[in-house]
């Protein structure tokens, strides 16, 4: 995006002081990453948690930068590069944020829920993009910086798709008021990132804070979910789920070994190419919200058979040096475990769960571990291989109902040891935790 006169840029980010104004030339969009500047750019510097971004303004300038954004002077002597002194970086990215939005006002779809967002936000960019220029967050940059860094990157695309996580009261909120959305899709309420949340209501009214910014909103919302269904403040709501008094909903009609199969609509057929059905919800959500955009459910559904995106780490399965290798192990919650073992529990084979802590669960966390143990048990787990603080007393829980095949590890090596010393082939690994856990370094030992 181009801005080519000084006195709009000053009007949008009010800098305390400028420097270097006789070099200003136009600027070419807005950058936070020195790394990915490209020429004509703003460098906007932050102070981050683990580098400081005034140490890369020079690498910037270099690169061809054509302003530096800083809440403080540094390296002025010789840089001969306009500079604006502002008081706070991250409200000068949200001035930033908000007047791109306003001046190329794309149609805005935001999507949050305790799981499923990047999975529905996938879906969704692929049932629009056969009929609109899409832009989407890239993977899950769904925080401040990742949705200020996808608006930066906007060109001529008319739709916006945008992904918002939160592990703090008001961060949906703060978002939605930047990019004001047209659609708000929210997948699931769930004891997710209860440290900085606390409670579930906590986490209702945070998500649900998405739709009370734009009054005239549309927006689209899971029925299956007991707290989604108290949303009565919209003046336009679509539902999906699994009931008939659903503006979009499915059947379940029969799984294979690869594949379950759906009605949508008690009309079209949908083949979802993975055992776990739990997907269907995302499924719906990306129907519903691209069938706002004047597509007719049967296309939708249609190109949704086509559909093979799935994020890394979902319910992956994979076969490696004789080992069927379920990886689910991309982030983990109390709701999401319980949902994936009652695939696991599916398997004919012998079976070894591999668990990692479920973080950011407060004070709760202790108990949300215990209560694992009697689905592993149900499951029919041959082994049970555990890492991570708060899976002690996962361990300690299991053991007090009777089951000893448990064992805690301190490297992901020396669980792929244990693997390779007692597992036979056609065994069927499952991994699940906390992204923060990395389980996913286990299958690389095993190869």
């Amino acid at each position: 995006m181009t801005i080519s006169d000084f006195t709009l840029l000053k009007k949008i980010l009010r800098p305390k002081r400028i420097y270097n104004l006789y070099y200003f030339k136009p600027v070419e969009g807005f950058s936070l990453d020195s790394r990915t500047l490209k020429k004509g750019n703003v460098f906007v510097a932050l102070k981050g948690k683990y580098k400081d971004g005034y140490q890369f303004i020079k690498e910037a300038k270099e690169k061809g930068a054509s302003l530096i954004i800083a809440e403080r002077e540094f390296f002025l002597d010789g840089l001969k590069i306009p500079y604006f002194v502002v008081e706070d970086s991250l409200e000068a990215i949200k001035k930033i944020t908000r007047y791109i939005i306003k001046k190329k006002r794309p149609f805005v779809y935001a999507i949050t829920g305790s799981v499923g967002k990047t999975t529905t936000k996938e879906m969704l960019c692929f049932l629009l993009e056969e009929k609109f220029k899409v832009h989407k967050n890239y993977h899950t940059e769904n925080n401040l910086l990742g949705v200020a860094k996808t608006v930066f990157d906007l060109k001529d695309e008319k739709i916006l798709i945008l992904e918002l996580g939160t592990n703090s009261l008001g961060e949906i909120r703060d978002l939605s008021e930047l990019i004001f959305p047209k659609v708000g899709i929210i997948t699931f309420i769930k004891p997710t990132h209860l440290e900085g949340l606390k409670t579930l209501k906590n986490i209702y009214e945070e998500k649900t804070s998405l739709l009370k910014v734009n009054p005239n909103i549309k927006a689209v919302l899971n029925k299956d979910d007991p707290y989604l269904r108290k949303v009565d403040f919209c003046k336009k709501i679509y539902w999906f789920g699994k009931s008939k008094d659903c503006h979009l909903y499915a059947r379940f009609l029969k799984r294979d070994f690869k594949n379950s199969f759906f009605l949508i609509q008690d009309k079209f057929l949908l083949k979802l190419p993975l055992q776990f059905e739990g997907f269907i919800f995302n499924i719906l959500a990306a129907i519903l919200g691209a069938h706002l955009k004047g597509i007719p459910f049967k296309k939708l559904v249609e190109r949704m058979n086509n559909f093979c995106r799935y994020p890394w780490g979902r319910m992956e399965m994979k076969r490696i040096k004789g080992f069927l290798i379920l990886n689910d192990a991309y982030n983990s919650n109390p709701f999401s475990f319980k949902e994936s073992l009652k695939i696991v529990e599916r398997f004919p084979q012998q079976k070894i769960a591999i668990i990692g802590d479920m973080l950011e669960l407060g004070e709760k966390s202790i108990y949300y571990h215990k209560i694992l143990a009697s689905t592993l048990i149900r499951a029919g787990i041959k082994y049970c291989l555990l890492m991570g603080k708060f899976t002690f007393y996962l361990k300690e829980e299991l053991k007090r109902m009777g089951y000893k095949k448990v064992f805690h590890f301190s490297s992901h090596k020396k669980v792929a040891q244990f693997i390779k010393k007692n597992a036979k082939k056609d065994f069927l690994i499952f991994l699940k935790g906390s992204r923060k856990m990395e389980l996913e370094k286990i299958i690389a030992f095993l190869k």
